[in-house]
């Protein structure tokens, strides 16, 4: 009877998993330091966590668990689109044109799930977007990461908020006869926002000033700034206000129009990049060039990169296209993959919990029929949190 007694607390400890789901694919591409699993077998927990990946051989198939199986496929992190306008479904969002900087704005209460424009970009791969405010003013507010999956509740897409706050510098907020519109005007006004938002921080009196409390969370390393910008003025410009002076986490999304002109001194601080929705530069001069641009900085030493959509301006599901693009342009294969995932998940200070294929992250995983940057693949099977978002099986959409 002793020895049962001593037996009991053993068994007790380790209970049974419930059981999860089993998916089995030709090639894994996990994004952790480029590892490619051949034969490759995934067991996500019923959590929506991925438990174990390896080789089939080497991971026995558990009885009773849902199994998946495309041998003939790859399997990938889901997309991870940081600039995107498609949470509404149209054009029913904030009006952000309501004075130079609107920091207290936010797209959070625009968001419609599961819309339209989300069930293509997931037909494409995508399985996380940041939904941000438009460009027609310095800072628009604050954006959304959000979750493209299947329910019509916010509350269950909404990844992160803030996801990231939306400032534009350069062409699309500059006004004629306003002190505000010029590029004087409008860089003083930022340098004040964030010299009033680094005392909110430091007080961490953030709920007090709500007019400030997006930028606020920013000097308290919770998420970064997005910053439309381009050329190579207006480019390290956005670099040495906020990297620089400010000393905050910053995104420069964008980059076009020579833009890659700063890239050896944006290389040498290591600032992330996030090209597109152009993903080239045409120059007439002396010495005309086509130039891809996730190349051009890659050549200049960058290798923090991701691309974008500016969905709609390119449509969400084209979000994998414009990797390869950019390889196609003359950027390395390994870098364009990692533009899609990984690179943005770190950007975005979310690569704790998305963008690689590892065991503890979240299970948004993408099967196509083909590596991701071959244009002739399609996508087979979507899962978001280990739960199914898109299979082409009930209708292809793209």
């Amino acid at each position: 009877m002793l020895s049962l007694l001593l037996l009991l607390p053993l068994s007790q400890a380790a209970p049974t998993l419930e059981p999860g789901m089993v998916l089995d694919v030709g090639v894994a591409l996990t994004m952790e330091e480029r590892q490619v699993v051949h034969n490759a077998r995934i067991l996500i927990g019923s959590d929506g966590h991925i438990l174990k990946v390896g080789r089939q051989l080497d991971i026995e198939l558990p009885e009773g668990w849902e199994h998946l199986s495309y041998p003939n496929s790859f399997a990938w992190p889901g997309g991870i689109d940081l600039h995107s306008h498609t949470h509404t479904g149209g054009w029913e969002d904030i009006n952000d044109m309501v004075h130079p900087d609107n920091p207290e704005l936010r797209t959070l209460d625009t968001i419609v799930p599961d819309n339209k424009l989300h069930q293509m970009g997931r037909a494409g791969g995508v399985t996380l977007v940041n939904a941000i405010p438009g460009s027609g003013t310095n800072i628009s507010g604050a954006g959304t990461l959000v979750k493209l999956k299947v329910t019509d509740k916010v509350s269950d897409v909404v990844f992160r908020y803030p996801g990231s706050v939306k400032v534009a510098q350069g062409y699309n907020p500059e006004r004629n006869g306003d002190l505000g519109g010029t590029r004087m005007g409008m860089w003083w006004m930022l340098r004040w926002y964030l010299d009033r938002a680094k005392e909110v921080a430091n007080a961490d009196t953030l709920a007090e000033n709500p007019d400030v409390a997006s930028i606020a969370g920013i000097f308290q390393h919770r998420y970064p700034f997005l910053v439309h910008t381009a050329g190579a003025r207006d480019t390290f410009g956005t670099v040495r206000m906020f990297q620089i002076e400010a000393g905050v986490p910053v995104i420069v999304s964008h980059g076009s129009f020579n833009g890659f002109m700063a890239g050896e001194a944006i290389a040498e601080l290591n600032t992330p990049l996030n090209i597109g929705p152009r993903n080239f530069d045409y120059t007439v001069s002396r010495n005309s060039q086509f130039r891809g641009l996730v190349e051009a900085f890659e050549t200049a030493g960058n290798t923090d990169i991701s691309v974008q959509t500016d969905a709609g301006v390119i449509p969400q599901e084209e979000f994998i296209y414009q990797a390869t693009l950019a390889e196609r342009l003359g950027c390395s294969t390994w870098l364009a993959l990692e533009s899609i995932n990984v690179n943005p998940a770190r950007q975005i200070l979310v690569e704790d919990q998305v963008g690689r294929l590892l065991p503890g992250l979240q299970a948004d995983i993408v099967v196509s029929t083909g590596q991701p940057l071959d244009p002739r693949a399609s996508v087979l099977l979507v899962l978001i949190e280990g739960e199914v978002a898109y299979d082409q099986s009930m209708g292809q959409l793209y």
